[in-house]
């Protein structure tokens, strides 16, 4: 698995375009909250909206805070919910966490009801990869309670 690295690309709702490269053996966490890895509201999409509506969305309204937590390894992936309003694997809802082979093929993840990614391997020299660095775990205290409303 050395030649291949974990991707998140976003494929509907707000992150959709968005890809995040995971480094091998790190937990990262995914949600609304600006202090979480990955947060939805520094996303492009969540920035272009109108600042009136983007936090009414509905279906963007249905992550959580603090939704789920993803960490790969050796081409496998571990996908634990956080959620209270349901995260979804392969269109299953999860119900605590899951192990799964990437080497299989593309991992399908939903948060709520619309925020959507595949979860893929790609080579190291895949385009899609360049200038796209590995998301590091959030450093302790970053965001407030203000952010995460």
């Amino acid at each position: 698995m050395a030649d291949t690295v974990p991707v998140l690309i976003g494929t509907a709702g707000i992150v959709q375009g968005e890809s995040y490269m995971l480094k091998p053996g790190v937990a990262v966490v995914i949600g609304r909250s600006r202090s979480c890895d990955i947060s939805l509201r520094r996303t492009a999409g969540y920035l272009k909206a109108a600042p009136e509506s983007r936090d009414t969305d509905h279906d963007f309204n249905t992550v959580s805070r603090r939704h789920v937590r993803v960490e790969s390894s050796g081409g496998r992936i571990r996908i634990e919910d956080l959620s209270t309003n349901g995260t979804f694997v392969n269109g299953d809802h999860l119900a605590g966490s899951v192990e799964i082979d990437l080497q299989a093929g593309v991992c399908a993840l939903r948060l709520g009801t619309r925020e959507s990614f595949d979860i893929v391997l790609l080579p190291q020299d895949d385009p899609r990869l360049q200038g796209l660095q590995a998301v590091a775990p959030a450093p302790p205290g970053l965001g407030s309670s203000s952010d995460d409303a």
